[in-house]
């Protein structure tokens, strides 16, 4: 996919002469309501002769934000996500303090009409943006005309409950280990990647021999519990139940670990990237009296995931 698509730095690139439709916002996890600002950007790319474009951050400016440290989705998670639904331009910027401070109107000129050269400008209802987040959708409007490009107001898609689908609230939902829920506001299975590493070999002198992953961003993580996963290996899926917790059974430490006991798999992956996706919260992390006891808990966990699968993923 990523032979199709354009990545342009505004940072250091001359200014860009490619006519674009440009979808502006955060877009963490890409969710149902990001997805439809997509579709409304494509839908006017091909009306328009433009190019279907999003503006990304090179750096996460929330992690300046108190309490907001853990994300859906990486830089390289949303290019990914992005350019199967079809965006071919991404607009990489940094967040630095020059861009901060900068007006609402000197982003729109700078920015939108300059470095971007858009001709349609597709955001959110409640987008906002320049410094101190003084722009609003009525900013947008107000400079149609002076720049030249066209505001497309999106007003995002409703939840079960009619309040609107946020990033915020799917990153609860992980963390409750509500994945069911935060599947399905996603529109695909919650996904984190990292590279396998060596544990202390414990699942293997149990008959369970895990994958052990370290993360290679801050991802939102589930809460405590045994999940049934589907593992991307080498461009091949295979199903796992996947534990995260910090094996109370035989640890007294609190460090998280993130462990896939992957189905019908022996080959060794140390050193190599996978990522994990989440399709089921199964069970919470208990404490066994005995080895003996979580063995016959994790065959359990095994055949319950099996008939999962038969049932529902086949």
């Amino acid at each position: 996919m990523k032979d199709k698509i354009r990545i342009y730095d505004l940072n250091s690139d001359l200014p860009d002469l490619e006519k674009k439709a440009v979808a502006l916002g955060y877009f963490d996890g890409v969710h149902l309501g990001h997805q439809k600002l997509m579709e409304k950007n494509i839908y006017l790319s091909k009306k328009y002769g433009l190019t279907p474009s999003v503006l990304l951050f090179k750096e996460d400016g929330k992690r300046t934000v108190k309490d907001e440290d853990k994300y859906l989705s990486s830089l390289e998670d949303k290019i990914e996500i992005l350019s199967e639904i079809g965006i071919k331009t991404f607009c990489l910027v940094n967040f630095d303090k020059t861009f901060m401070e900068l007006s609402p109107r000197e982003f729109i000129k700078t920015v939108i009409a300059e470095k971007l050269n858009a001709k349609a400008v597709i955001v959110g209802s409640d987008y906002r943006f320049g410094y101190k987040a003084k722009g609003t959708t009525d900013t947008l409007r107000e400079y149609e005309n002076i720049y030249s490009y066209k505001a497309e107001i999106i007003d995002f898609e409703l939840e079960d409950d009619n309040s609107k689908i946020s990033s915020k609230h799917i990153r609860e939902l992980v963390k409750d280990g509500e994945i069911s829920k935060a599947n399905k506001y996603l529109g695909r299975y919650y996904k984190i990647r990292g590279e396998v590493v060596h544990g202390k070999h414990r699942g293997r002198t149990l008959n369970f021999p895990t994958a052990n992953l370290e993360l290679n961003f801050p991802y939102v993580i589930p809460k405590d519990g045994v999940y049934l996963t589907r593992i991307l290996v080498r461009d091949k899926y295979y199903y796992a139940l996947t534990n995260i917790g910090s094996n109370p059974t035989f640890e007294t430490s609190q460090d998280k670990k993130i462990e896939s006991y992957i189905y019908d798999f022996n080959q060794h992956i140390y050193g190599e990237n996978i990522s994990v996706e989440f399709i089921e919260f199964f069970r919470p992390d208990f404490k066994f009296n005995s080895a003996e006891e979580l063995i016959e808990q994790m065959d359990k966990d095994k055949a319950q995931g099996l008939e999962y699968i038969e049932k529902h993923l086949k």
